[in-house]
């Protein structure tokens, strides 16, 4: 590519940001095709008249995004086009994991913003002149600004409560960990949807508390199943998802909610709320927790609407149960990181928070229009800012090999046994996530590439011993 120059943009910053743009738009051009090698980092730098070190930084960038990968001794080179139309070379006989379209991982979805926020507010920290603070181990709820910062990001999104009831966790599942540690003895029984998230099914067998799942509708949990097994059996605590819930991406309306706060109240049943993609929502409905106050606990954190590497979270429980969770927070992780907590606090407090989640819905709005398109005819869950659906596959295929073969289509999702709780049967389809896949553009490559394998007859089952 000798005579290949990237035409950078002026009023980027920074200027690396500005240079993996601008490869990355001639990758998607098909002005730089796959397999095609880069300009050494010194001879680029020399050409475009920048550090070298800008260069490497940019073509770290474009790894991450999966567009370059790096192979020592021989160079940089392009190793995805999201452009459809553009067929990988035909000697290239083994596609890399860089190439893959993933759709497994639920994270939500991330862009140059997020790089650009999170470098503002470090350098704003690193100027400030009290941060001893942020270094210290105390106090286990967290620090008073910081639970203050919690309790106004949930009462923006339905709840009402004060910051002494708040709590900070290191995210959603440090916090269901707490909250079961505090609330479940091994052999206690906790109910939940009958597919939930993969991470409760795991507690369960950490803390040995026994799962029961309770029927499910398009709504979330049907109460009058909720009622049967809580008849039927003496269940202790009831964990529910009413927003976007894993993986059946069902969304709870609020009288069902109020339903299921009088029968958890009336059976005695302590409920765990699980928001942690809430703040999704076209517009905001109060928590279950909010209809039984006194009783309930509700968690949410910025893990899958933000950032998902900021583990931060905030947990509300009735006031008497906090010094309870507070020792099985200092035995789990002392108190939630001061510093994490501290990016979360300056976000809420200046904006930032409120700006990156209007991005993240209408990001996820984009994305699950490119889905309908694609997918026109197919039966699955969505609603509106979904960051997941659950799609039903064809008779013939069963889910598990469905996705083996979608892999070796280069394209990652997830059946639905590992959601399973229990002996339930498995339902006959996959999980789709919006938010990992590193663009729009390859979303619409994986699901062109998912449609495809649909509408062919099933594979027999893939076997590589």
């Amino acid at each position: 590519m000798t005579n290949w120059l990237p035409q950078l943009d002026a009023g980027i910053r920074p200027r690396y940001l500005a240079l993996a743009n601008a490869i990355a738009a001639d990758i998607e051009a098909g002005r730089l095709p796959p397999g095609a090698r880069l300009p050494t980092h010194r001879n680029l730098a020399y050409r475009l008249g920048i550090s070298v070190h800008t260069v490497s930084n940019a073509y770290a960038e474009l790894d991450r995004r999966g567009h370059v990968i790096g192979q020592v001794g021989r160079g940089t080179f392009v190793t995805f086009s999201a452009r459809p139309d553009l067929q990988e070379p035909g000697f290239i006989l083994g596609r890399r994991e860089s190439q893959l379209v993933d759709m497994s991982i639920l994270r939500p979805a991330v862009g140059p913003i997020h790089a650009e926020r999170i470098r503002d507010v470090l350098n704003r920290v690193a100027l400030d002149q009290e941060y001893s603070s942020l270094l210290a181990c105390r106090p286990i709820a967290g620090l008073d600004h910081h639970r203050v910062a919690g309790a106004t990001w949930v009462n923006k999104h339905g709840h009402s409560v004060g910051p002494e009831r708040v709590m900070l966790v290191n995210g959603c599942a440090h916090g269901l960990l707490v909250a079961l540690a505090t609330l479940t003895k091994p052999g206690d029984i906790v109910a939940t949807e009958a597919l939930t998230d993969h991470g409760l099914i795991a507690l369960a067998g950490v803390l040995h508390f026994r799962l029961r799942g309770i029927e499910y509708d398009e709504h979330g949990i049907v109460p009058d199943a909720l009622e049967r097994a809580g008849h039927a059996s003496d269940i202790k605590v009831l964990v529910l998802t009413p927003n976007y819930a894993n993986p059946i991406a069902t969304v709870m309306p609020e009288d069902r909610r109020r339903q299921i706060a009088r029968i958890a109240r009336r059976q005695e049943i302590i409920i765990v709320e699980d928001d942690v993609f809430g703040p999704l929502l076209p517009h905001p409905v109060p928590p279950v927790a909010a209809f039984d106050p006194n009783r309930a606990l509700y968690i949410t954190s910025f893990t899958k609407t933000l950032v998902s590497g900021l583990r931060v979270g905030y947990m509300v429980a009735p006031e008497d149960l906090m010094p309870r969770l507070e020792t099985r927070l200092r035995a789990s992780s002392w108190m939630a990181t001061p510093l994490v907590a501290e990016i979360a606090t300056r976000w809420i407090e200046d904006g930032t928070a409120g700006e990156l989640m209007i991005w993240q819905q209408t990001e996820m709005r984009e994305r699950l229009e490119i889905l309908h398109r694609h997918l026109p005819g197919r039966t699955y869950q969505a609603k509106p800012n979904t960051p997941h659906v659950f799609l039903d596959l064809p008779s013939t295929w069963r889910p598990a090999n469905f996705a083996t073969h979608a892999r070796l289509q280069q394209v990652a999702v997830t059946p639905a046994e590992p959601f399973v709780v229990g002996e339930s049967p498995e339902p006959q389809a996959i999980r789709i996530t919006l938010g990992a896949a590193t663009s729009k553009r390859q979303l619409d490559v994986g699901l062109k590439r998912l449609d495809k394998l649909l509408s062919e007859e099933s594979e027999p089952a893939y076997i590589n011993l």
